[in-house]
């Protein structure tokens, strides 16, 4: 644990999902696989490959960028651009898709979660208020996740991170100032830029043992770096023995 800037007494204990609760590659990698084979079958177009799905998303990012905040929003508006472009019809167009993000969906939340996260999850839940800060599209309460006060996930509810907007609502819901909200994730932009250029506290997640100074593109410290999600229990810690 490396402590960067002192850390403040805090209220409100936020979470990155992905990647930060649970391991997402392999998840998020079969959700796709399924999304696209799910669509090429749906809809007969058979050069719907890899390749050219994300070539379609890349597109639509380029096109609409605010809007593709919402990750299930830009999927939807990829799905009906490429189905538009093949001719389908507006009806053929709204089954294919509702089908398709439906299995995607399915897919997304077949998460294996640690027990550890559970856990922790459940031991900090008797002291703090605790919510999720998220740029995807996982509902936790899909997971057996009931611990959280709020979710918050990003382009659907506010700009996503690291636009300081969630974080803000966050205070706002709880009725804190921002410094209050101590908001945990595994990337220095997102999660930890996020936070801090908001007025809130951070830590990074880092499991990989990666060096902070590779990250050139970022430029802000977070209040705390961690390798193991149970240190989190020692931060707490830290905050009772100075609050006594």
């Amino acid at each position: 644990m490396k402590f960067y800037r002192t850390l403040q007494p805090f209220q409100v204990i936020s979470f990155d999902l992905d990647d930060t609760l649970y391991d997402n590659t392999e998840v998020i990698r079969l959700a796709e696989q399924q999304c696209i084979e799910r669509l090429r079958d749906l809809s007969g177009i058979a050069q719907i490959d890899v390749a050219y799905w994300f070539a379609w998303k890349q597109r639509i990012e380029r096109e609409h960028p605010q809007q593709c905040e919402d990750v299930t929003q830009w999927r939807i508006m990829t799905i009906r651009a490429l189905l538009q472009t093949h001719r389908k019809s507006a009806v053929e167009i709204e089954g294919i898709c509702t089908q398709t993000i439906r299995h995607f969906l399915h897919w997304r939340h077949k998460i294996t979660l640690p027990q550890f996260s559970v856990d922790l999850l459940n031991r900090l839940k008797s002291r703090y208020k605790l919510a999720v800060i998220t740029n995807g599209n996982v509902d936790p309460l899909r997971l057996g996740l009931n611990q959280f006060d709020f979710v918050l996930r990003g382009g659907e509810q506010g700009r996503a991170k690291p636009h300081r907007e969630l974080f803000h609502l966050t205070a706002e819901h709880f009725r804190c100032d921002p410094h209050a909200v101590l908001h945990i994730g595994d990337s220095l932009i997102t999660d930890v830029q996020g936070a801090i250029q908001a007025g809130c506290q951070a830590v990074w997640l880092n499991e990989s043992g990666k060096d902070l100074n590779a990250f050139r593109e970022c430029r802000i410290l977070p209040t705390v770096e961690i390798r193991r999600l149970e240190e989190l229990l020692a931060i707490t810690q830290h905050q009772a023995e100075n609050n006594q």
